[in-house]
């Protein structure tokens, strides 16, 4: 019987479950990773308890009822909260994402049943081994993303499990199953339904994936619903780029929509204002040409060593500089990291300038932006004496 390393807070919340005498596993991707060797981030439990039940299990601990109503309670166990769910089928869904009812079964395999792909759908147990009724583990080995039963059923249920399957094959680098292909495409309006939020975060999620590349090709119709403005200038060419870029989220947002204008798409999918603001600098940095430390200093003053990083990777990609030009320019904005680059960060300051009688009010501001310039094009260095100096010859 395989055997898995669980955390020992979730070994207690099984134990007292079988001790008082339910079923009781772990369930979902947790066993999924397992499975594949891989460290699983949290842990799910499901059991034959009904939600009362659990919480009288649980006397003495901390327990939120996060979703009692579906069957799931959250157990604060050894500091960590685990969320425990009655094993359930669900009833008819209305609205492509939320059934109107679930029903509690006693059955693990008929929980499993409702799960989105086989993948997905295995329960594990210390004393059972693993339960995998739909082949989860065969697919695991092909490297398959199948639905569990009638991919037309699992979609209408759910419409975000389109991008969900998307994600999942191109995190994992896996295909999909021709008939769950068949119904992705087939069924892709469905997404019409869900909210941008829930579909914002199923697309980063995919973008920065292994297989990114090869499902943005496969799926251009599924993509061209949700993000239209990655279709404005050449997508093919642009999901290209994304598959030869490290799997940097701001970098390969800003490879497929190609422009500033493609931020648009990120404002309609509701994503959060940093990458929106990163998107549209790292597009609009990459249009510029950048060819000394001067150039270079400019633009760090209003955007950060990271994203101008970025967008020299994209002008490499892209085509628009080769590899010698941007490692020459990666090594200058390394150089330039700790360059004054603002006036804040100038050897002299504005009672300097009004002390010299150089300026007052707003010409002091003024002064400072001609002293910056200096100091960024190496006429002058850094130096407070040599800045003095400076201000003497523009009072002069």
């Amino acid at each position: 019987m395989t055997q898995f390393k669980i955390p020992e807070n979730i070994i207690k919340v099984l134990d007292i479950l079988e001790e008082n005498g339910y079923e009781a596993y772990v369930v979902g991707g947790c066993v999924r990773d397992m499975c594949r060797g891989v460290t699983p981030h949290d842990y799910d439990v499901t059991t034959s308890a009904l939600p009362e039940e659990t919480k009288a299990c649980f006397d003495g601990f901390r327990v939120i009822e996060t979703g009692i109503k579906h069957g799931t309670v959250t157990v604060i166990s050894d500091g960590d909260p685990v969320e425990i769910t009655t094993y359930r089928t669900d009833g008819e869904y209305r609205d492509n994402r939320h059934p109107v009812s679930v029903s509690f079964t006693p059955k693990l395999e008929l929980d499993l049943s409702r799960r989105d792909f086989t993948v997905n759908a295995m329960a594990y147990s210390p004393k059972r081994g693993i339960v995998d009724v739909f082949g989860g583990r065969d697919d695991l080995d092909a490297h398959v993303i199948r639905c569990v039963g009638e991919p037309d059923r699992r979609f209408g249920e759910d419409g975000l499990r389109i991008l969900r399957a998307l994600r999942f094959a191109s995190c994992l680098d896996f295909n999909i199953d021709a008939d769950t292909s068949e119904s992705i495409l087939k069924n892709k309006h469905l997404l019409e339904n869900i909210s941008a939020e829930r579909v914002c975060a199923e697309l980063f999620r995919l973008v920065t994936g292994k297989g990114a590349e090869r499902i943005l090709l496969s799926y251009e119709p599924v993509m061209r619903l949700i993000i239209p403005s990655a279709f404005a200038h050449d997508y093919s060419a642009a999901v290209c780029a994304v598959g030869a870029s490290e799997p940097e989220l701001i970098l390969r947002l800003s490879l497929l929509f190609g422009s500033p204008d493609g931020a648009s798409d990120l404002e309609k999918l509701k994503s959060d204002g940093a990458s929106q603001r990163a998107v549209r600098a790292v597009t609009s940095l990459a249009q510029m040409k950048l060819t000394d430390r001067a150039s270079i200093r400019r633009v760090l003053r209003r955007n950060g060593a990271d994203l101008v990083a970025r967008a020299i990777e994209m002008q490499y990609i892209t085509g628009a500089i080769d590899e010698n030009e941007k490692n020459r320019l990666v090594l200058i904005l390394d150089e330039a990291k700790t360059d004054c680059v603002t006036p804040a960060m100038l050897a002299v300051g504005g009672a300097d300038v009004m002390a010299m009688g150089v300026a007052e009010g707003k010409g002091v501001g003024e002064a400072l932006e001609k002293l910056l310039e200096l100091v960024i094009t190496d006429a002058v260095p850094n130096d407070r004496d040599a800045l003095l100096d400076a201000l003497s010859r523009m009072k002069g």
